[in-house]
């Protein structure tokens, strides 16, 4: 086989889930050494630390943006196999490999502005008919994606999201006014993340509430909205300081009424945290026995998960281990040999001797 390229786009974009996902996947394909890798920079974008292997090529573009991802990298990559794991690829391209985060702009629009939505609908029916190889990120999502682009449920590889990326940086505590009593919300104010209600709720109890990252972004979502009520709004956090957060909150919370993964609740249990989730979307197949769960719309029930947690010290102590079991489901080594010999086609044997397991 020859090099394998990648799509570095989302070097140049905001930490979210979804840069976080390209990052670890493609420092984990870096470290397996089981492929040599070109990965392509947009002007601007900067170097990763985990790039300078020597069986990694860098190659900076002139271009970036839209007619770096839509006309140079179609053009630099002929007859090769191009990588993206961050959303949008080359609609020009077939010897490609495209991952799809979630179906949330189809069923949620009203979440996004119109051109946002437009723009999703046709990039996606028109790679998900031309693209060697699709990946997204849990069984949720892969049939949803399917029925909503009426495409073959096959087409998809399952490759999870993991949380092992943060379960050695050492916690760094936020410049918060945080006693270790709080609950953690987690998200933005994306209206299918449902944090208003769910935070009224909690802070109309008296309970003290961290916001980690509402901000959002103003050319993706429509009229937001906002928060009210007393809740401390943290905006975006070093994953240090989310890290400490994890580790000293009571508990996340987290409401949202539609995710394709829900990587917040897989990091809270691998690093402690109790989980209170919704039963919604793919948050049960994420959360598995490690979570208490409540009815998104019923914010009652969402009291009363919290009145049990805080009356009973071996429930919480369960949520802790069996969250912690769970999330150890999930790994972004696994998820990438995945990629490699599902859809790459590498040798098992030879995946095997690249990362010594």
């Amino acid at each position: 086989m020859g090099p394998v390229h990648v799509n570095g786009k989302w070097l140049t974009q905001p930490l979210t889930g979804t840069q976080r996902y390209a990052t670890e996947m493609v420092r984990c394909l870096v470290a397996t050494a089981a492929v040599d890798l070109v990965l392509h920079l947009p002007r601007g974008a900067p170097e990763p630390t985990w790039a300078s292997a020597a069986h990694v090529e860098i190659r900076r573009a002139p271009l970036g943006g839209v007619l770096f991802e839509q006309l140079y990298l179609p053009a630099v990559t002929a007859g090769r196999m191009l990588l993206n794991f961050a959303g949008p690829a080359p609609l020009l391209k077939r010897r490609q490999l495209v991952t799809m985060h979630d179906a949330t702009a189809f069923r949620h629009p009203r979440t996004f502005r119109r051109a946002f939505v437009a723009f999703y609908l046709v990039m996606y029916v028109l790679l998900s008919r031309t693209a060697h190889r699709l990946v997204t990120v849990s069984e949720f999502s892969a049939d949803e994606l399917a029925t909503v682009l009426r495409i073959d449920r096959r087409r998809f590889l399952v490759a999870p999201c993991a949380a092992d990326g943060l379960a050695d940086l050492a916690p760094v505590r936020p410049d918060l006014a945080v006693d270790g009593r709080q609950y953690l919300v987690v998200g933005t104010l994306a209206r299918h993340k449902n944090l208003a209600g769910a935070v009224a709720a909690l802070t109309g109890s008296g309970r003290h509430v961290v916001v980690v990252g509402a901000a959002g972004r103003e050319q993706v979502f429509s009229a937001p909205g906002d928060l009210g009520g007393t809740a401390t709004v943290a905006g975006r956090l070093t994953d240090a300081e989310l890290v400490w957060l994890y580790r000293n909150s009571r508990a996340l919370v987290f409401p949202s009424k539609y995710e394709g993964f829900g990587l917040p609740v897989l990091e809270a249990q691998l690093l402690g945290c109790p989980v209170i989730c919704s039963t919604a979307a793919s948050l049960p197949e994420v959360g598995g026995h490690g979570a208490l769960y409540f009815d998104p719309d019923d914010d009652r029930e969402l009291l009363a998960r919290i009145d049990e947690l805080e009356a009973d010290a071996r429930l919480a102590a369960a949520l802790v281990d069996r969250g912690h079991r769970n999330a150890k489901r999930y790994s972004w080594e696994r998820s990438a040999a995945a990629v490699l010999t599902r859809a790459l086609g590498v040798p098992d044997a030879q995946v095997s001797a690249a990362t010594g397991s």
